[in-house]
């Protein structure tokens, strides 16, 4: 994308209000400043940019970056996006949900608005596939209104490498890799590409070790023993649940003569440029989301990456100097790839993006323009589980009580229709904590050795953990947290009780902040603009008749994520899935409850564990979601 922001300012010289689109909120926020610094001009004039709930432009700025997701819901202000005289999409390659239903609707838009200009970046996705689709010229006449521009990046040459036998596992091989690069190669930024969050966290920690032990050793020599000389060396991790003020840390100037190693998902594959990067490995795996309409449950799974995956790992290290690339995999395998992986679209839940499309007045969704149709089984489960939760009704419109206001909350239906139903239970303010909760990942700092890991288990224990499940604990420890927040009006104090009672805690200050700012603006959708207010309850409300209600709203909008314990030990999804308990839910150390409800789930291997989970009555599926649960 770098050696895009040039053609952008000029596109803005000439007139042009620009809207370019990301996938990912650190790529939004890492292009806006580059662009920002080359133009000479302060982020949030001229260019700026808005990404989940954070934001820094004015009405006035000029090149805006922004997620797929903040386009889309400015569409129900201005579904003609009047806004903007050229919208850039850029990553398209990657194929997610948001990309093409973003394609299908200003392909809608471009038909009414004929000045409106469309430029759509990939790096390896068909072009012509993506001209044919954005054409509006007549057939027969054989006018186009869409043209292919092609432009050579900046790039060196990249000598790519292949293993002679399959790894047996490539996170030691990507470890192994690391380590002979440091001591053999000239130096230079190593990016080593894994699937997951706890790879690049098993990685870590031992590539850390030999950090450390190669980082003293270094006050003693001046070179290897190949010869080459000697550097310390810094590892940082990078993925998605990280914190924003972590991940730019990647972006950042080293110290002299200290080499990088970042370990990394696909988030560093396309979306952002990480400087200075002169060797890449590249496990040759990736997750992604299956959706599984028959059961009812999108899981992450572990697949081999694409041709065109690889070749865009391989380019990373290609931009300052010439580069390597260690393919973890033999030559055989990579000519076996696929050429290029299916779009999110025909492989997720499509009930959030249904509701979003009906929201903006799309109500044929069968004839609305996907670049490519989603499977009719995923349709069909999506508008079943918006049908289930209330969303639309027989005739697949919005409802006003319930849809309406679900399409409006930036958050998945489930947790739309709990703090919908919040007033009716009188638990508006404990839901919101508890969606709030949900919207981040890292509470409890995961990275303890030693006696302080037995420690942070001890005090989770006796602090938050409780026997309803991960749902109360989250509330508990938002709570928690928001009294340690008002005991000090004055802005450091506040800052420093929290930063010190988190220590205390083990938990994650980052995590809680940007929780607490979730919770703030979704505190004013719901009150301000729904006026949804608690219902009266008469008697005493506290203790076990409040919690009662909390779980009861919960379950008006996780009812469709119920499990029960089956005579095997396992869980058994209402739809037929197999599931288990995730050993970080408090619930995995006791006695395995009758029945639970789950907001998420993650594959490892061959099981399915349910994450963010709570216990319930079986009850209280007839009597909140009679109509879904009629064969109880």
């Amino acid at each position: 994308m770098l050696q895009f922001s040039p053609q952008i300012a000029y596109v803005y010289e000439v007139g042009h209000k620009v809207c370019v689109t990301q996938p990912r909120v650190t790529a939004c926020v890492s292009l806006a400043c580059r662009v920002a610094e080359e133009r000479g001009a302060t982020l949030g004039e001229d260019v700026g940019y808005a990404a989940a709930m954070t934001s820094c432009r004015t009405p006035d700025t000029g090149i805006v970056f922004m997620t797929e997701g903040v386009l889309l819901r400015e569409m129900f202000a201005s579904p003609l996006l009047m806004q903007y005289t050229c919208i850039v999409l850029d990553e398209v390659h990657e194929r997610s949900q948001m990309t093409d239903v973003l394609m299908g609707l200003l392909k809608k838009i471009a038909k009414k608005r004929k000045n409106l200009k469309i430029v759509v970046s990939s790096a390896t996705m068909d072009a012509e596939f993506l001209k044919d689709f954005f054409n509006l010229g007549d057939k027969n006449s054989h006018t186009n209104t869409s043209v292919i521009m092609s432009m050579q990046g900046r790039t060196h040459p990249i000598d790519v490498f292949y293993v002679e036998e399959p790894v047996a596992d490539y996170v030691k091989a990507t470890v192994d890799t690391v380590i002979k690069i440091h001591e053999n190669q000239p130096f230079g930024d190593i990016l080593a590409f894994l699937t997951s969050q706890e790879e690049i966290l098993a990685a870590l920690d031992t590539i850390q070790i030999y950090a450390e032990e190669n980082n003293e050793k270094n006050k003693y020599r001046k070179s290897f023993s190949s010869g080459i000389q000697a550097a310390n060396l810094s590892v940082l991790p990078m993925y998605g649940s990280l914190p924003l003020y972590r991940q730019i840390k990647v972006f950042q100037m080293g110290d002299k003569n200290v080499r990088k190693v970042i370990l990394a998902t696909n988030i560093a594959e396309t979306s952002v440029t990480i400087p200075g990067i002169v060797y890449v490995i590249d496990c040759g795996f990736h997750k992604l989301p299956y959706f599984d309409p028959v059961l009812g449950v999108e899981c992450m799974s572990v697949c081999p990456v694409s041709r065109h995956n690889a070749t865009q790992r391989a380019g990373r290290a290609g931009r300052v100097a010439r580069g390597m690339c260690y393919r973890l995999y033999t030559e055989a395998e990579y000519e076996k790839l696929p050429e290029s992986v299916p779009p999110e679209m025909s492989r997720s839940d499509l009930s959030s993006l249904l509701l979003q499309l009906k929201a903006l007045g799309i109500h044929n969704l069968l004839r609305f323009t996907f670049p490519t149709p989603p499977p009719a089984k995923s349709l069909l489960s999506g508008l079943e589980t918006l049908y289930a939760l209330d969303a639309i009704d027989k005739a697949g419109n919005l409802t006003e009580a319930v849809g309406n206001k679900m399409a409006e909350l930036p958050l998945r239906p489930m947790c739309a229709k709990m703090l919908c139903n919040s007033g009716e239970f009188g638990c508006v303010d404990e839901v919101l904590s508890i969606v709030a909760m949900l919207q981040v990942e890292g509470v409890f700092v995961r990275q303890v050795a030693g006696k302080d890991k037995m420690t942070a288990r001890v005090v989770r224990r006796n602090n938050f953990e409780v026997v309803e499940g991960d749902l109360i604990m989250y509330l508990n420890v938002f709570e928690s947290y928001s009294k340690v927040k008002n005991t000090q009006r004055d802005e450091k104090l506040q800052r420093k009780a929290c930063k010190d009672w988190c220590q205390k805690m083990f938990i994650n200050y980052r995590v809680m902040e940007k929780a607490c700012e979730i919770r703030k603006s979704l505190e004013k959708l719901i009150k301000e603009n729904f006026k949804i207010e608690n219902k009266e309850f008469e008697g005493l409300d506290l203790g076990t008749a409040k919690s009662r209600r909390v779980m009861k709203c919960v379950v008006s909008g996780l009812f469709p994520q119920a499990a029960s314990l089956s005579v095997e030990g396992s869980y058994k999804g209402i739809r037929g899935a197999k599931l288990h308990i995730s050993p970080d839910s408090c619930l995995f150390h006791v006695q395995q409850p009758t029945w639970v409800v789950f907001a998420s789930v993650q594959s490892t291997g061959d099981k399915v564990f349910m994450r963010e989970m709570m216990t319930i009555e079986k009850e209280w599926l007839l009597e909140i979601a009679p109509h879904f649960y009629t064969h109880l």
